[in-house]
């Protein structure tokens, strides 16, 4: 049996068909053919079969040869196409090359129609390999590797072309500019491979909003854009961008790892933002930068104000670069207080930036920004060593060892260096781990809950005390909450604020602290700042408080002389 060949005989005659196919035969192949001998037949023939090879005798009586290689380029048949003669001058031949025919062909002489044949198989297999290779590279030109999105180059190239069409037509588009909260944490924390992974699940769960006139491309790293080429009103928009919020909340699982992804997103319209790709491109960015200052996953709409507040911003972030060099910062230490005692049994370490143009800069208006920039993980160390110097030096002065919290960020949290740069932190400082409280919130805790049990099981054997922040407000996942090696939870400021005159606060605080001593935890209440909160809070046994009913954050002479003074009159704590 030789080697399967597809022909399809283009002759007038089933007898001359066969003297084809019998060559063939002899020359090692094993033909299927077809024979036709009119434009329709073969019209048909090469709709319902793909071809390897195509004889044409050159001279029939209403179809010859010239009119079957004009169909098969008409088609655009790409197969071998040889043609038969009898009689065949040169300048017949070069007319026929040049249309397209791979070679010609002598009747008397078809002893040169196998090796013809051989030949050109051989490069049509060659042209169709450099075909593939030329559409690989042209598909990696505009597609996005990993998610198969278009990338930045064909969503500029169809952006610029959906502004054109919105121009003529009068229409309005819509540009989202989507990135994802806290990316690089799963990184630096699973590695890349699993960020590949929630790079192709995003993709996917993106994609299942749109409609087909839509584009989802992937700009790089975590960042993804939308085309909505006629929105129509602007709510379309954001109505879009609503369901890409909601299509993302169910955690990813990638093997053992459970993952809650957040995005934010920024929005800006034609005309009105901007009136060429580029323009809409920057000013969408601009939004999105807008959402995360917001608190991340949500979406903003681009205003002109916005753009105003990106060089602002970039200020700052190169004002925060310099401070960290120059040392600008400093530390603000508010007590808590224990609710048996009234004395002060621990402090909160709080950053201040004391900015050379703006005064006294508090965390709210730089922490996200060195979150973002990834400043927050020297920034967090400087804190970290400088809170704990200062807690040995009021013990080497005298003063009562007090527990120390101390903040950590969510990059922070994700750092692969944190146990040792914590471990030395307090072998250089030689503050005793028992003295150090690490708060961390529970949004931080439930990113990666696997992991967050494995860190924080480190660091209890370290000896380090581990607090869990603003209980209440994140996920509160109770199955993971009794795994976690913690010691202590800080009910957050927002119920304790209304705890006296809203029953659901006071009922939330009174189950957080029920469930936290049944645990064996020390429940701490914060933003306490009335007499009516401490007496409800000590109704329902809090352990101890923190607030502006006893101080606020202060400096470091002002927290040792509060320090001093209420070690001879500690806090009066009503009945």
């Amino acid at each position: 049996m030789g080697m399967l060949l597809r022909v399809l005989i283009i002759e007038d005659t089933d007898e001359n068909a066969l003297a084809y196919v019998n060559v063939l035969r002899q020359g090692g192949y094993d033909p299927v053919f077809e024979r036709v001998d009119n434009s329709a037949n073969m019209a048909s023939a090469l709709s319902r079969q793909n071809w390897d090879v195509i004889i044409a005798q050159h001279n029939l009586a209403q179809f010859d040869a010239t009119s079957a290689l004009m169909l098969a380029k008409k088609l655009e048949v790409d197969v071998p196409f040889i043609i038969i003669s009898g009689s065949f001058g040169e300048d017949a031949a070069v007319a026929a090359m040049k249309m397209g025919a791979h070679d010609y062909i002598m009747r008397d002489n078809l002893t040169r129609l196998v090796p013809a044949i051989d030949r050109e198989l051989r490069e049509a297999e060659v042209r169709r390999q450099r075909k593939r290779a030329e559409e690989t590279l042209q598909h990696q030109a505009h597609y996005d590797w990993l998610t198969d999105l278009p990338n930045r180059i064909m969503f500029h190239d169809r952006l610029t072309l959906a502004v054109a069409h919105a121009e003529r037509q009068r229409k309005m588009l819509a540009v989202l500019f989507v990135d994802l909260d806290r990316f690089k944490t799963i990184v630096d924390t699973l590695g890349h491979a699993v960020g590949d992974q929630v790079l192709r699940g995003v993709a996917e769960r993106l994609s299942s909003v749109l409609s087909d006139s839509d584009t989802l491309a992937r700009l790089g790293g975590d960042e993804f854009v939308v085309l909505l080429p006629d929105v129509g009103r602007a709510d379309r928009a954001a109505k879009l961008a609503q369901q890409m919020l909601e299509v993302l909340k169910e955690p990813f699982h990638f093997g053992n790892n459970e993952l809650h992804i957040t995005t934010s997103i920024g929005i800006s319209l034609y005309p009105y933002d901007g009136e060429d790709a580029d323009a809409l491109l920057k000013n969408s960015d601009t939004a999105l930068y807008r959402a995360k200052e917001q608190g991340r996953n949500n979406y903003q709409l681009y205003t002109p104000a916005m753009n105003a507040r990106a060089f602002e911003r970039l200020a700052m972030e190169n004002s925060l670069r310099r401070a960290l060099d120059k040392e600008e910062f400093l530390l603000h230490y508010q007590p808590i207080i224990d609710m048996a005692s009234g004395q002060i049994v621990g402090m909160e370490a709080l950053v201040r930036w004391q900015h050379p143009d703006l005064g006294l800069v508090f965390p709210a208006e730089f922490i996200s920004l060195a979150e973002e920039t990834g400043l927050i993980v020297p920034l967090g160390e400087w804190v970290l060593r400088k809170a704990c110097a200062q807690s040995q030096a009021w013990q080497k002065a005298g003063l009562p060892p007090l527990m120390l919290s101390v903040n950590l960020s969510a990059r922070q949290f994700q750092h692969h260096d944190l146990v040792d740069i914590i471990s030395r932190v307090l072998k250089e400082t030689e503050l005793n781990p028992r003295c150090l409280e690490l708060e961390i919130t529970e949004t931080i805790a439930m990113q990666n809950a696997d992991y967050t049990i494995v860190l924080l099981r480190e660091l209890k054997d370290r000896g380090i005390n581990i607090s869990l922040d603003d209980f209440g407000t994140g996920y509160s996942s109770l199955s993971y909450l009794k795994k976690f090696p913690i010691s202590t939870l800080k009910i957050d400021q927002s119920f304790v604020r209304d705890i006296d005159s809203d029953p659901s606060d006071a009922a939330i605080a009174n189950a957080i602290i029920v469930l936290a001593h049944s645990l064996n935890l020390i429940v701490v209440a914060e933003g306490v700042e009335t007499i009516e909160q401490l007496k409800f809070l000590k109704q329902s046994h809090c352990d101890k408080l923190q607030g502006y009913l006893f101080s606020g954050p202060v400096n470091e002479p002002a927290f040792e002389a509060l320090l001093r003074q209420n070690l001879q009159n500690p806090v009066s704590i009503p009945a």
